[in-house]
């Protein structure tokens, strides 16, 4: 009688099969995991840029209320007309590159709504130099 021979492809063919199935699963597992811890860094940063920001705009509408204040007093004093072409400008720190830079031009109450000021300006601007970290040249010297 023949003995039947198995070819040795066979032989652990499911064992190895196995072994890059779950090789497979832990290099996906590895870069889902990385890929969740950036989110979260990014996620973190925009969270405290949000609250710097929300900071400085609370402090610039208390100084906006201040200025409100001083010209609701020089309207009801009658002495607005030395006030009626000033502009106030100010800038409120917003985290550690960034500023909240406000700009109010005083206005009669007839030309804003019943207000005695009118918002020029409020914008958040970058106090970090730039600087270029490009390696192309574009053009030679």
């Amino acid at each position: 009688m023949k003995k039947k021979k198995f070819p040795i492809m066979n032989t652990g063919a499911a064992s190895v099969l196995t072994v890059f199935v779950i090789l497979a699963m832990v290099a996906f597992a590895l870069l889902t995991y990385m890929t969740a811890r950036k989110n979260a860094s990014f996620s973190q940063d925009f969270i405290d840029a949000a609250q710097q920001y929300q900071e400085a705009e609370a402090l610039a509408w208390e100084e906006i209320a201040r200025i409100d204040e001083e010209l609701q007093t020089a309207w009801e004093e009658g002495n607005f007309t030395q006030f009626q072409e000033k502009k106030y400008s100010f800038t409120i720190p917003c985290g550690e590159e960034k500023e909240l830079q406000v700009t109010l031009q005083a206005c009669m109450p007839g030309e804003n709504s019943g207000s005695l000021y009118r918002i020029t300006s409020f914008s958040q601007i970058s106090t970090k130099e730039w600087e270029d970290k490009s390696t192309l040249n574009l053009m030679k010297p």
